[in-house]
């Protein structure tokens, strides 16, 4: 069975051997350590270390995109919309927006330079975390890009010009923007004998995937996985609902596409009194069948007060003994290791 946890803010190599250290001790198999455009321009040779650090204590290692081009979740700040402004999405009423085009070659090669430098390490898979394009719960209209490579792909397609309203045209051309990129990005990665998950933001997201199965039958995506976090005020109902639900469009589409299932657990912005939300996510994750589970993020993200539980020692010792109590009534008795 895998278990990870993410890590990250951390660039200290002999820091991160301790971490890596407590993370193998409480039964972890797999860490994950997010890569930004920081780290790719500034701490590229360190990052290596870092992951071989990871390895020579016994864990394998996930890489992810953190927050690049803002493609991609995480809380890092991109500035390749600045610097490259081709590369940029643009709104219905021509703003500019903070964020790079899926279909900018700009960006894609950019892409292409994060990909070489990460299957450079020694790694085992390639996380891509929760693509999309802008969006803005408040404001529809920032749904899609019209920017100068949509504009012409979208033409090339259809034949039309982008509508100055979002349709059901724009919603299909997203869909297959973000597939296109995914299908361009896993098979790079795959060529240099990396494999590829690919995490979906849950369907309540306005994230432009919304047909999983496109996703899914990508021929070089290795695993399908979501992360369907619930959030502050939500109820141990809400909890048990959503992580059911998607849990079990996971397993169903890895056994329709021969793709490994992941379901990644919350272990950030935990309210008191509600750590045990901890354990029933990953034992509904486990219950409908997923051997592949993993948390965001390490020490209940105590490092990163923007993201930080409210009692972040109590999360960690939480998930720690719900995979322990999940992988013992997989495979019998244990303590960590099975």
């Amino acid at each position: 069975m895998k278990t990870g946890i993410s890590y990250f803010g951390v660039r200290n190599p002999e820091w991160v051997r301790k971490d890596m250290k407590a993370i193998k001790e409480a039964g972890f198999n797999y860490v994950l350590h997010t890569f930004s455009e920081e780290d790719l321009h500034y701490y590229p040779q360190t990052m290596k270390e870092i992951i071989t650090i990871s390895k020579n204590e016994g864990l394998k290692v996930y890489v992810n995109p953190w927050g690049v081009g803002r493609v991609f979740g995480g809380e890092a700040y991109s500035e390749l919309a600045a610097k490259e402004e081709e590369s940029a999405q643009v709104s219905l009423s021509g703003k500019r927006l903070v964020a790079s085009c899926p279909n900018s070659p700009a960006f894609r090669k950019y892409i292409e330079k994060w990909i070489k430098a990460v299957c450079e390490c020694d790694i085992e898979t390639v996380f891509w975390d929760e693509p999309h394009f802008y969006f803005e719960k408040k404001n529809p209209k920032l749904h899609v890009c019209s920017c100068g490579s949509c504009s012409k792909l979208f033409k090339k397609q259809t034949g039309k010009e982008i509508p100055k309203v979002p349709d059901q045209a724009l919603k299909a051309f997203k869909q297959r923007s973000l597939v296109s990129f995914l299908s361009f990005v896993t098979k790079r990665v795959h060529k240099l004998g990396k494999r590829n998950s690919v995490c979906l933001l849950p369907p309540w997201f306005p994230a432009g995937l919304e047909n999983w199965d496109e996703v899914a039958k990508i021929p070089f995506v290795d695993e399908i996985g979501s992360d369907p976090y619930w959030e502050k005020g939500d109820s141990i109902e809400r909890v048990r609902r959503i992580y059911s639900e998607v849990s079990e469009k996971v397993v169903l589409l890895a056994k329709k596409h021969r793709k490994e299932a992941q379901m990644w657990v919350k272990n950030y912005h935990i309210e008191a009194g509600t750590e045990h939300f901890v354990k029933e996510a990953t034992k509904i994750a486990a219950n409908a069948g997923i051997d592949n589970i993993f948390a965001w993020s390490y020490l209940g993200s105590k490092y990163m007060d923007f993201l930080r539980s409210d009692n972040p020692e109590l999360v960690w010792k939480t998930q720690i003994k719900a995979l322990s109590q999940v992988k013992a009534d997989k495979f019998g008795k244990c303590r960590f290791t099975c």
